[in-house]
């Protein structure tokens, strides 16, 4: 045998030996479902080269990695998975939960009419201040700073507020329902209780829900309205119309100044 034969035998020995790309795997696999980036949420899970408990093991993936999913093969509870930009196999959806980018590359403003209510006409411009990552959860949000401008018939007033997006679902599960909250700290009855509004944004319903709101005294009547959310940014938009007029007419005199801040005691 001279070497050209010897190499080729090698080379195609050496190929036969190569475990099944897993870009192989989708090939006539029916997909549909949620798609786009996925974060792990249990401390170790496998990657098959089948969708079922009995497929061949093709790798492993660690609490807080990203995969980009394909899609919910139909008829199971299995994710086909792909990395860095390489099909990787198939994963327990459950061991899986749908993330959102809620970045923004430019400051967002608006404005939100409450007058119909005899509340305030509000401007705002939103700014994104970074990622929050939690340590010990799976928990990511995207923090901004609020800078509001109101207008109460003659009365102009101003105020700043936190605000943050979670970029995973609050149960950490498989439906893409995300937290927005807003934080309003220097209106405070006490230690951590201060007035904050949460709305919660469902991707598959395209809308923007009412929740809660913290201090029940300063909770509007029939706060609990829904509107569209097509996006990340219409979702802010709304969340905040809808947290703003969730305040009670005597939380939006605090705001403005015209009574005391609750926290506030005089002195003994």
């Amino acid at each position: 045998m001279n070497l050209r034969s010897l190499f080729t035998l090698t080379i195609c020995g050496a190929l036969m030996a190569l475990p099944v790309q897993a870009k192989d795997l989708f090939k006539d696999v029916d997909l549909d479902g949620l798609k786009g980036p996925h974060l792990v949420t249990n401390t170790t899970i496998n990657v098959r080269q089948t969708p079922d408990n009995s497929g061949t093991k093709v790798g492993q993936l660690d609490k807080r990695d990203r995969v980009e999913v394909l899609g919910l093969v139909k008829g199971t509870q299995w994710y086909a998975v792909r990395k860095d930009g390489k099909d990787l196999g198939f994963v327990y959806a459950p061991s899986l939960t749908p993330m959102i980018d809620a970045s923004l590359s430019a400051p967002l403003t608006g404005k939100i009419s409450l007058s119909e209510n005899d509340k305030p006409d509000c401007s705002y411009e939103i700014n994104f201040a970074g990622r929050a990552e939690e340590d010990e959860i799976v928990f990511i949000s995207a923090d901004y700073l609020v800078e509001f401008k109101c207008q109460q018939g003659f009365d102009v007033f101003t105020f700043n507020a936190m605000m943050f997006m979670s970029e995973v679902p609050v149960d950490l599960g498989n439906k893409p329902i995300y937290q927005i909250t807003l934080n309003l700290p220097e209106i405070a009855t006490g230690y951590e209780e201060f007035l904050s509004a949460t709305a919660l944004y469902n991707v598959t319903r395209k809308e923007v829900a009412m929740d809660s709101v913290s201090l029940e005294t300063l909770q509007a009547k029939d706060f609990k309205k829904k509107k569209p959310a097509k996006n990340v940014k219409q979702a802010l938009h709304n969340a905040l119309e809808l947290q703003l007029n969730a305040f009670s007419k005597k939380a939006w005199k605090i705001i403005a100044g015209k009574l005391p801040n609750p926290g506030d005691k005089s002195p003994q």
